[in-house]
């Protein structure tokens, strides 16, 4: 499944990240690395852009970026 899938506030891992470009760049400076624990924390009211956490942070991202993100639950 991919990041924007998941359940709010359930902690999932990431598992692959499937970006390239300066999309992949973005996503691993910002702390997107395989094995790493992220939570959603909630979607916009018209569904993009989404919150979530990683690493004690709270960071913002477009869905489509959010689908670059295969996560699975722990």
């Amino acid at each position: 499944m991919t990041l924007d899938e998941i359940i709010p506030y359930k902690p999932a891992i990431i598992k692959e990240i499937t970006a390239s470009g300066i999309l992949l760049q973005k996503l691993f400076d910002m702390g997107f690395i395989e094995g790493t624990s992220i939570k959603l924390i909630r979607h916009s009211p018209l569904k993009d852009p989404i919150e979530v956490e990683l690493l004690s942070y709270h960071i913002t991202l477009r869905v489509n970026e959010a689908k670059a993100v295969k996560v699975s639950y722990e």
